[in-house]
């Protein structure tokens, strides 16, 4: 065009002129839609991430009540064991020694013998049901943790994809445009 305007006479060098003027006006013209894409696009990616974050936020708070209390949960059943393990030996070390003095004694001993070992399997079956009923808890508290953590994990990756494709199709176009 410019060209043609240097080497035009001057009826077809005012043709030139105002194709030209026409084709800086298209060129300004699609400049300024670009822009107002671009600024309409920063705008929603800050939203995005706006909301994003705040959805990050939600999930610490909610999940950070609830691994205390599994911590907490977990030290009492250690606590619990850690009282119970000396007694559990004891129980046992007594029951060995009464056993050996029974088994040295009379005939009359025998039922006080019977008697105390019935106590002490009672008292063992009473530890292990209170053991296995903190056990079966710290698991179900562990399964809910990981369970409330997974949903919101899945849904910021599935958003996180979906801006990535947005991004790389955004890209592509743009490539696209500016490539013609």
């Amino acid at each position: 065009m410019l060209a043609m305007w240097f080497q035009g006479t001057d009826a077809v060098s005012e043709i030139n002129s105002n194709l030209l003027t026409i084709f800086i006006g298209l060129v300004a013209l699609a400049m300024l839609v670009q822009a107002i894409a671009l600024a309409v696009l920063a705008a929603r990616s800050v939203k995005a991430i706006k909301g994003l974050t705040d959805t990050v936020d939600e999930l610490k708070q909610k999940a950070l009540p609830l691994i205390d209390s599994a911590t907490e949960i977990s030290r009492s059943a250690q606590s619990l064991m850690t009282e119970t393990a000396p007694k559990v030996r004891a129980i046992a070390d007594n029951l060995l020694e009464t056993s050996d003095l029974v088994r040295g004694t009379a005939q009359h001993f025998e039922e006080t013998l019977t008697d105390a070992n019935l106590r002490t399997q009672r008292q063992v079956a009473r530890v292990d049901g209170m053991v296995t009923a903190a056990l079966t808890a710290t698991v179900e508290v562990v399964e809910t943790i990981g369970n409330g953590i997974r949903g919101p994990a899945q849904k910021i990756a599935a958003l996180a994809g979906h801006a990535k494709r947005f991004a790389e199709g955004l890209l592509a176009g743009i490539k696209s445009y500016a490539s013609r």
